[in-house]
């Protein structure tokens, strides 16, 4: 068998009991990304070339999906008798097939057209409202105008010719997407996390079905299992196993490691490109927590959300950030200058209190407040409470109404920060609380925030650690930019709420 480790303190390539032997990592990742290490049923194929087959046939789909849509338009009357410009018809063009862009995969997931059905003519009915409103906006010539609203009539007419030839190239692109992957293209390599009985199952009914677009190529797991799938490593060393063979999904069943301790290790893997499978706990009663990415031969696969940092959209919150900082900066200079002024006349000592704090990655930066206390060398090790004697008179209303974190927007448009994510904390409290709660230390895969979620359901200042902790790994591994403009929007009412 051949095993991947990465032990503490142990030298890459030391053998292990037995005959097993350990493969050093950094000849492997050296090697190729698609490591010799892993069964792979597909061993003419390399995963480049699948994956390039595979954005070919989903490229196809939504090119029928617009040719569906433009082509009878163009040729029809409409046009033809200036009816329709062909800007509008452009514009439809355009809106539709973006509309339909989710409604082909869900994941590895292929949406077959009589599943999706309803779906698309839903999507194509209000396609012409959508396009109304973008012409109505950009004043796109004169389909902006009321009287040339008969445009749009036009269009909704069409839209019932057009439909059936959506559904059309759906079946075509459909079955070209199944006929890719029986034939080995299209698939992903998918390791299994868990030897046992049910890993097992999952491995065979993932190989037995190809249209799943996975394909299982070892396990990772403390146990060998009858499978003649390899056992690639031990779960403790999955983050190594991934960044040494470049597999990208990975299937969490019942195997040799704890919960709690799958937990710390998935979260562990937030840097890596990889996509989470979890077979649900009691599944045979109908148990699925979520949207069930997979059903395959009655073996439920729930799909992990991207942490944080990990999903798509991440970069639209650095933007958000940069754009909503710069507004609140400016709208709130008065309140600003009126804060320095109080700190500098009620106490002795800077505007400004600064003080390290970690943020993402475990990386020190230095955190900018209004100074709400007296000048004092302990404020790194020293936990502070309501009824601190060294807090100013106007301490004693900055700090209750929050407005000695407004200097923490520098902090935002520097990029030390993010408008929302966990608090961050000083390196003293951070080492202690590492040590003492589970999970604490995972706070740190995303930019900390001046608010987030922990804050607007009461838990800030002298609260509870653990739950905060609780609260802060759930809204990262949940998080999505409307959650973030509604922890923003709940900041408000919050400033004058209480704590838990």
């Amino acid at each position: 068998m051949l095993k991947i480790t990465e032990a503490d303190g142990a030298p890459f390539g030391e053998p292990v009991v037995g005959d097993q032997q350990v493969v050093d990592l950094r000849e492997a990742n050296a090697r190729h990304r698609g490591s010799p290490l892993l069964a792979d049923p597909q061993r003419t194929i390399p995963q480049r070339e699948r994956r390039a087959v595979g954005r070919l046939v989903k490229d196809l789909g939504h090119v029928l999906d617009a040719a569906a849509v433009g082509v009878p338009l163009l040729l029809s009357s409409f046009v033809r008798d200036a009816v329709v410009s062909r800007g509008v018809v452009l514009l439809f063009v355009i809106v539709v097939t973006a509309m339909l862009w989710p409604t082909h995969r869900r994941g590895r997931h292929l949406i077959s057209p009589s599943e999706g059905l309803i779906s698309v003519v839903a999507r194509v009915g209000l396609a012409p409202v959508m396009t109304w409103a973008l012409l109505a906006v950009v004043r796109l010539g004169e389909g902006a105008t009321v009287n040339r609203m008969v445009d749009i009539v036009a269009i909704i007419q069409i839209v019932v010719l057009t439909i059936p030839l959506i559904l059309l190239g759906r079946i075509i692109s459909y079955r070209l997407s199944t006929l890719a992957r029986r034939r080995g293209y299209d698939v992903e390599d998918t390791l299994v996390l868990g030897s046992g009985p049910t890993g097992v199952e999952i491995a065979n009914a993932i190989e037995d079905n190809p249209d799943t677009g996975l394909v299982p190529c070892g396990f990772v797991d403390r146990f060998e299992s009858d499978s003649t799938l390899p056992l690639v490593g031990r779960p403790e060393d999955l983050h190594a196993i991934l960044a040494a063979t470049g597999v990208r999904n990975v299937v969490i069943a019942f195997g040799g490691a704890a919960e709690e301790e799958l937990v710390a290790i998935v979260r562990r893997c937030h840097d890596v490109d990889v996509q989470f499978y979890v077979v649900p706990r009691l599944f045979e009663l109908g148990v699925c927590a979520g949207e069930v990415g997979h059903e395959i031969d009655g073996l439920p696969l729930v799909k992990v959300s991207c942490p944080g940092n990990s999903a798509r959209s991440w970069r639209a919150k650095r933007a958000f950030d940069i754009a909503a900082a710069l507004i609140l900066f400016v709208l709130t200079t008065p309140v600003f200058a009126a804060c320095a002024l109080g700190v500098k006349l009620t106490s002795r000592g800077p505007v400004f209190f600064r003080q390290v704090r970690v943020g993402i990655g475990g990386r020190p930066f230095e955190i900018l407040k209004f100074r709400t206390m007296k000048v004092n060398d302990d404020s790194d090790s020293q936990w502070s409470v309501d009824e601190d004697d060294r807090v100013t008179a106007i301490g004693k209303f900055l700090r209750p109404s929050h407005l000695d974190e407004l200097p923490q927007l520098l902090n935002v448009l520097k990029g030390d920060m993010s408008l929302v994510g966990p608090r961050p904390e000083r390196p003293h409290f951070v080492e202690q609380f590492s040590g003492e709660i589970n999970g604490y230390e995972h706070r740190h895969r995303v930019p900390v925030g001046i608010t987030g979620w922990a804050q607007v359901n009461g838990y800030w200042g002298d609260t509870s650690i653990e739950r905060r902790v609780r609260l802060d790994n759930r809204y990262i591994e949940n998080w999505s930019m409307w959650r973030d403009l509604v922890i923003a929007l709940r900041t408000f009412p919050t400033l004058f709420g209480k704590r838990r």
